[in-house]
């Protein structure tokens, strides 16, 4: 991960907005600091596995008494089809979420950790976080269920049907039609 400490834009009394390409976050000086810590970070064109395109945004993480909450707010986009015309569209998309991080060793003592019973989230391997996967997750569920290239997109051009048969061969089939059609 390549991060540099930049103190402008930083929340007041939070520390430097660390800057980043990676959505791949070394945490483990984090696990090691009292609740409460933060990490703030702007992601910058980051590009993850099972991601179409890259993505940017902000992302805060909070240091709990047994995880990592991750609030993220991301931008990115993804290559869809048009639910009327299907016609290819670029769909851009705003990804938010809060989700934790779980690390499965202590940071200080090294012990294994027991995850709690009713833990949702992801898991923290080897100090580090990878968020592509949560946002991967997120990206779907963002996505229209029928996109449209333009709010009123007239839909598929329907072409007319010829008269002709396509195939001579079936011109017999033709005759038929017009004379069961006139009676």
């Amino acid at each position: 991960m390549t991060a540099h400490d930049c103190g402008a834009g930083a929340p007041a009394g939070h520390g430097p907005i660390r800057t980043t390409a990676s959505l791949l976050i070394n945490v483990s000086t984090l696990l090691q600091e009292p609740i409460g810590s933060l990490r703030h970070f702007e992601i910058d064109g980051a590009r993850g596995a099972g991601l179409p395109s890259p993505v940017s945004g902000t992302l805060r993480l909070l240091r709990t008494d047994q995880s990592l909450l991750a609030t993220a707010e991301l931008t990115t986009s993804v290559t869809d089809l048009c639910g009327s015309c299907l016609n290819d569209l670029v769909l851009e998309l705003d990804v938010d979420f809060d989700e934790e991080f779980w690390p499965h060793v202590d940071a200080i003592t090294g012990m294994a950790l027991d995850p709690p019973p009713e833990r949702s989230g992801f898991s923290v391997v080897d100090g580090q976080i990878d968020l592509s996967e949560a946002v991967r997750q997120y990206v779907e569920m963002s996505r229209p269920m029928s996109p449209r290239c333009v709010e009123d997109c007239p839909g598929m051009e329907i072409e007319e049907p010829s008269e002709e048969p396509a195939d001579p061969r079936w011109a017999a089939l033709a005759t038929l039609k017009l004379t069961t059609e006139g009676d």
